[in-house]
């Protein structure tokens, strides 16, 4: 305060500023009456303004001194000076509060009290919009690095790999990719590589591509990349000096042969974040505080709710963690179980969803490679680790799973009275409020779209198909009038959120492509064709044994990529010509493939670095975990398609 007494820091101007006020007759009474209500209130060193868990009853501007954010183990998360402002998403919406607020020294604030804020936010449009932005600005900031792992999840490089290159170190690095392709170029060049040739380098030669692959993969981990040059690869060996032509020629069709499968790609990647900026997903959390009592009804409600947004694991097991986490902790849940719950779930069940976008992507590539349009719904009985991933997840919640390892140990510590989380786990909290919605904002969407997507699906040859892009169509107009007319977001803000979530599909869209290219590359070849002998001459009447054999390889393989998606692009067209030509089941070959490609995930120790800190434990107690079930699903699947294969593949 000035020696008169007048604020210098949130004076008029500052508040017509932070309302984004006008000069207009309306805006300037609205503007009195804010100023009539704001009380000067002054807090001495060490005091609270508001504890975590109280009612909000008021927003806050600082006049002077500095506040500290506190969290649940007292530690300062963040510090507010002069000119900033705390509690205003609480009061709006009447939410508890969710950090403790402490003087440090002398803090002057100025208090607007919750009645006043909720009467200008239903009054005022342009109000109600800034506190909405304010919450969006906070939730983007989460939902973009959420999309920063998951795209490097995806194949898009490694998170934290931004680390410049000398022109010393690119050199090195693809020093070798480039002998390798003036190599193959000489080879293609010669009589060795004609498909006439016999001998016992031509099978290399054709599972060159593949080896190299695998190879490029394992030691880069760039799963884009590798695919990348792999078809730059195979467009040397069909075209020899022509390959850049080839590789444009191969790029450019495989994008007009996936035109539609892009589209609903990136349509699914707005609607995905749209559900994430009208906060109706956070909605989960307050309903089941209200209502369950239990602990396994917190476990089975996250479950309930991963079951209803198996859209995109990577954003299940973000919302569930932020929304469900806190309720298990309440109810004394040791965090390696709901971990394992709210971890390995969302896979599970994305991967036998034909909405999600692994569904979406495997029912593509299972187009792509010549499958009929309702294939993927078959490979649904035969994914055998994604049926027991949840029926072990179901046993979890019950209670009524054997335990053994690092579960039992931690189940053993909490009934002890020791800590909730392994030690190891980093604690961290949520700066700021969440933007909390409505249920019904999630459910009757997602409700559109699947009767959407079935009422204009087809049927042919026997074989139904759901057209999820017209679905996804319908849908997006429903969401803009349901969000907007509630004031949720303005028409611009819904926009920006169609471009945001557009713009975060970049992984999934080029992976696709160049997975498609790589497809028809090792086809034209005539890999497949020799796999298709080499499999009748040493199987013979044993021919029941592979979709064992299929779903062990390409386990080891997806372990070894970290990267299931890479795996489908190689897996997914040689099961399906397999299955042609041994007139086996092609839904239980591919179904072997997709199974691999779950379990060998889990296996491989990427996702725990991503997913560890979502679900607040330590990754590697997380791994230690779920390895041994892991194992547990990995085995019995085996002996599943071992009895698939003898009895119906």
């Amino acid at each position: 305060m000035s020696a008169s007494g007048e604020p210098k820091t949130i004076t008029r101007g500052y508040v017509r500023d932070f309302f984004k006020f006008t000069d207009s007759d309306e805006d300037v009474v609205t503007l009195d009456h804010i100023m009539s209500r704001m009380i000067l209130k002054e807090y001495g060193h060490g005091q609270y303004i508001c504890r975590a868990g109280d009612d909000a009853e008021a927003m806050y501007f600082i006049e002077a001194g500095v506040v500290s954010v506190r969290g649940q183990n007292d530690e300062v998360i963040n510090e507010l000076d002069a000119g900033q402002y705390f509690g205003e998403y609480a009061a709006l919406t009447g939410d508890k509060r969710m950090a403790d607020i402490q003087a440090k020294g002398t803090v002057q604030v100025y208090e607007l009290d919750q009645k006043t804020l909720s009467v200008l936010a239903r009054s005022n449009a342009r109000i109600y919009s800034l506190f909405l932005k304010n919450a969006y600005a906070q939730a983007t900031d989460r939902y973009r690095k959420l999309v920063r792992t998951l795209n490097s999840r995806r194949g898009m490089g490694n998170p934290g790999s931004q680390k410049k290159l000398t022109f010393k170190s690119l050199f090195i690095n693809y020093y070798l990719v480039v002998l390798i392709f003036c190599a193959t170029m000489i080879i293609s060049l010669s009589p060795f590589a004609a498909e006439q040739t016999e001998g016992l380098m031509y099978p290399l030669w054709l599972c060159s591509p593949i080896i190299f692959l695998v190879g490029y993969i394992v030691i880069t981990k760039r799963a884009l990349e590798a695919i990348v040059l792999a078809v730059m690869y195979l467009a040397i060996m069909l075209a020899k000096f022509n390959f850049i032509g080839a590789f444009y020629e191969t790029v450019i069709g495989a994008v007009m042969e996936t035109a539609d499968i892009i589209l609903l790609v990136v349509l699914m990647g707005s609607l995905t974040r749209l559900f994430s900026a009208s906060g109706s997903i956070n909605a989960l959390k307050y309903i089941a505080e209200r209502r369950i009592k239990s602990g396994a009804g917190i476990l089975f409600a996250s479950f309930c709710s991963m079951v209803l947004i198996a859209i995109d694991e990577y954003l299940s097991v973000l919302i569930n963690g932020a929304c469900f986490t806190p309720l298990s902790d309440q109810k004394k849940i040791a965090r390696e179980k709901s971990a394992m719950v709210m971890g390995m779930s969302p896979g599970a069940l994305c991967i036998i969803s034909p909405i999600s976008l692994t569904g979406i992507y495997l029912a593509g590539m299972i187009a792509m490679s010549g499958g009929s349009k309702g294939l993927f719904f078959m490979t649904i009985p035969f994914n055998f680790t994604a049926l027991l991933t949840v029926f072990l997840i179901l046993l979890l919640i019950t209670g009524r799973a054997p335990l053994f390892g690092g579960l039992k140990q931690a189940l053993r510590r909490v009934k002890e009275g020791g800590s909730l989380w392994p030690e190891g786990t980093d604690i961290e909290e949520e700066e700021g409020g969440e933007n909390r919605g409505r249920i019904a904002n999630l459910i009757l969407p997602i409700l559109v779209f699947a009767a959407a997507s079935i009422i204009t699906g087809t049927l042919e040859a026997g074989s139904f198909s759901v057209n999820v892009l017209y679905g996804m169509f319908i849908t997006l107009i429903f969401t803009f009038f349901l969000y907007c007319f509630q004031r949720y977001m303005t028409p611009e803000q819904f926009f920006k959120n169609v471009v945001f979530g557009i713009e975060n599909m970049l992984a999934p869209i080029v992976m696709f492509v160049v997975s498609k290219c790589f497809a028809n590359g090792i086809t034209e070849i005539g890999f497949s064709d020799w796999l298709n002998e080499i499999v009748q001459q040493f199987l013979g009447g044993q021919a029941w044994l592979l979709p064992a054999i299929i779903f062990g390889l390409f386990t080891l393989m997806g372990a070894l990529f970290d990267n299931p998606w890479a795996m489908y692009a190689i897996g997914i067209p040689i099961a399906l010509n397999l299955s042609a030509s041994l007139h086996g089941n092609p839904g239980l070959y591919i179904g072997a493939v997709c199974a691999a490609g779950l379990v060998g995930n889990e296996i491989a120790m990427g996702d725990i670095f991503f997913i560890g800190p979502m679900l607040g434990i330590n990754p590697i107690a997380y791994y230690r975990t779920k390895l041994p079930y892991v194992i547990l699903i990995t085995l019995l699947a085996f002996l599943g398609y071992m009895a698939a294969g003898y009895f119906g593949g």
